[in-house]
């Protein structure tokens, strides 16, 4: 499975993250980013936003998107569901993408508040399936005759930055190079590293490390590998150097992480299989990855 160019299978999924920081990474999905508590630095399609309590963000289907939260008390909501919950609006969102979509919490409508809280509500206490699609609906009559929308043009599919997206996240557990990536997409390197600076904010190799942490810290949050495995299945050259690049991201080691997140969770389990959480509701298969 793809970690960063994401075919999720779940139908719907919410849930409140809690300091969540997430690389570039794009889906299929309609995703709704509600703010609860503290700051999150969220960034679609190259534009960034602070969002504050009661700010929201709607990502469209296959926008490229990250979330850089101030602190571990940022707390948000968020909705990922299949555009066929959608209704009338599916063409409408495959077709185009908001100029700016991010909104502020004195444009919203109660509505929309009352609405993620509800669909929250309701998957956590797993009753009725069927109110996510009319809630969903819901905030999207309200939320976009707010937005300006552009309409995608069909570069955007074949874009750079989404080849970089989905080509790195099928191959960041192999050495993989600023060099070899820029031959495997046809480019040459000075360009790709040109792409990296303009649009995803940062180096190759800063943007190649961030994923393989989001996918160790899924490891040590989920399952009892020890650091050794995890630190190789995430495709670090060594060790010595996973510690190195996790302790200046997180500021602690990757054991202290671990019992810091771990809390008495436990491993998840499905049909028997081991699984893992890379980010909440982004189940991958362990067995996979083996």
């Amino acid at each position: 499975m793809h970690a960063f160019f994401e075919n999720r299978a779940e139908r719907f999924d919410t849930y409140i993250s809690r300091g969540l920081s997430y690389p570039l990474h794009l889906h299929p999905h309609l995703e709704l980013f509600f703010m609860l508590s503290g700051e999150t630095t969220v960034t679609v399609r190259g534009r960034s936003q602070i969002l504050t309590p009661g700010s929201l963000a709607i990502i469209f289907p296959n926008q490229i998107h990250s979330y850089t939260a101030h602190s571990a008390e940022s707390r948000a909501t968020l909705v990922i569901c299949e555009l066929a919950r959608t209704g009338g609006y599916v063409d409408l969102l495959l077709r185009s993408h908001p100029k700016n979509p991010f909104l502020k919490p004195e444009l919203l409508h109660p509505n929309v508040a009352f609405a993620i809280g509800e669909m929250s509500a309701e998957h956590v206490r797993g009753e009725n399936g069927n109110v996510y699609a009319p809630l969903i609906q819901l905030v999207l009559a309200r939320v976009l005759p707010l937005l300006d929308l552009k309409s995608n043009k069909s570069a955007d599919y074949r874009e750079l930055t989404y080849q970089i997206a989905d080509y790195v996240g099928g191959h960041f557990r192999d050495p993989l190079t600023l060099a070899e990536l820029a031959r495997k997409l046809g480019v040459s390197k000075f360009h790709l590293s040109h792409v990296f600076s303009e649009k995803f904010g940062q180096s190759f190799s800063s943007y190649l490390t961030k994923i393989r942490l989001a996918c160790a810290c899924g490891m040590l949050t989920d399952t009892v590998r020890s650091v050794t495995e995890i630190a190789e299945e995430s495709g670090f050259e060594s060790q010595r150097t996973f510690f190195r690049v996790f302790r200046q991201q997180y500021e602690e080691t990757p054991l202290q992480y671990r019992h810091r997140v771990q809390g008495g969770g436990g491993l998840k389990k499905a049909g028997g299989t081991d699984l893992l959480t890379l980010k909440k509701g982004f189940i991958i298969d362990i067995k996979s990855i083996r």
